[in-house]
């Protein structure tokens, strides 16, 4: 849906381009491995996006409404730790534990939650903790992010993680390896291209269901055991941009730091769907998904031909990102080097 709902608002500007009515030029980027390997990272980094004037994506929701908060900084990291086998009941005292490292890990990460401001976030994953029973594991791994809503604040609290591995570590007498895979800045909100895109929504007006899909949804939450809501097709008001919101992670807000960004939520889901969950994935596979990703292309088309028919807008989007972007400097958070292609699944 990400992708054939951009690329349709593209079309639709290449076309009017090529029959005069525009000049100038529209791209599309898409741009992989959004949840993994955060793909515009890359992009980023290689001044991709350097050119333009103003960039436009959407992300699929339970609401429709033109994005006003911002994102969470994330730090993605693997800690690794390498000790000595032995048998785990005949000699377990000639062994040196890579999981009891791990272990002291988590353990410290856990203590540190009680320490660190409401916004933070801090989890992981355990991708190898020994391969059998009777044998100390002398290789254990542990794969972690770090949110905070601030990448200076993230920055910091990672810090602080290093240094457990460090002591988790030395408590188990064993090696150990961090390895950056890599980072998120948080979204640069641009609230003058949020209005533009907001009458943009009022135009279209307000997502519509049949009885059928409405049916389709209260199925989703009964199956999700969430209350009975329904689906909002609503388009939402305009929010205040809150200092520290909650909410998810993003590689868009790397974009938002080299140019003015103007981001969309359009409701693909009902009311209360537990996001990244299959419930989000039948909704979008079906007409609910559907709707909402052509309701999409056409609010991002329509803001788009409002930028080529007003410079003074693109004016005073850049003027907003300028003001914002103050004592900031971009630097990507990846280690040096291609993607990766293999070693974390």
């Amino acid at each position: 849906m990400f992708g054939v709902g951009s690329i349709g608002a593209a079309v639709a500007i290449k076309e009017l381009i090529e029959s005069g009515q525009f000049q100038g030029t529209i791209k599309f980027f898409g741009t992989p491995a959004e949840e993994k390997y955060f793909g515009k990272l890359y992009f980023a980094r290689d001044g991709y996006f350097d050119d333009l004037d103003v960039c436009l994506d959407w992300h699929p929701s339970a609401e429709t409404k033109a994005e006003m908060q911002s994102s969470k900084a994330l730090v993605d990291f693997i800690v690794t730790f390498h000790g000595q086998a032995a048998h785990a009941s005949l000699d377990p005292w000639n062994g040196r534990s890579a999981l009891d490292g791990l272990e002291f890990f988590t353990t410290g990460l856990n203590y540190l939650r009680e320490h660190v401001r409401p916004e933070v976030r801090i989890h992981y994953q355990i991708m190898h903790g020994g391969d059998v029973v009777n044998v100390v594991p002398d290789y254990a791994k542990v794969w972690t992010r770090v949110r905070d809503s601030k990448t200076e604040t993230m920055l910091a609290v990672y810090e602080r993680t290093k240094k457990i591995a460090e002591g988790a570590a030395m408590m188990a007498n064993v090696d150990y390896e961090i390895k950056l895979v890599s980072g998120l800045h948080e979204v640069i909100v641009n609230r003058t291209g949020g209005k533009a895109l907001h009458r943009n929504l009022e135009l279209l007006g307000p997502l519509e269901y049949t009885e059928a899909e409405k049916s389709f949804a209260y199925g989703i939450q009964r199956a999700t055991r969430k209350p009975k809501l329904g689906i909002d097709g609503s388009i939402h008001p305009i929010e205040p941009t809150l200092e520290h919101p909650m909410g998810a992670s993003s590689d868009v807000g790397d974009v938002s730091w080299l140019v003015p960004e103007i981001r969309l939520g359009v409701t693909t889901a009902p009311v209360g769907t537990p996001w990244h969950s299959w419930a989000v994935v039948a909704c979008g596979g079906m007409s609910i998904g559907h709707k909402g990703m052509v309701y999409a292309a056409k609010a991002l088309a329509m803001t788009m031909v409002d930028l080529f028919e007003k410079p003074d807008l693109v004016e005073t989007i850049q003027r907003e990102f300028d003001d914002r972007m103050k004592n900031k400097m971009y630097k990507a958070i990846l280690p040096e080097g291609p993607p990766p292609l293999s070693g974390y699944n």
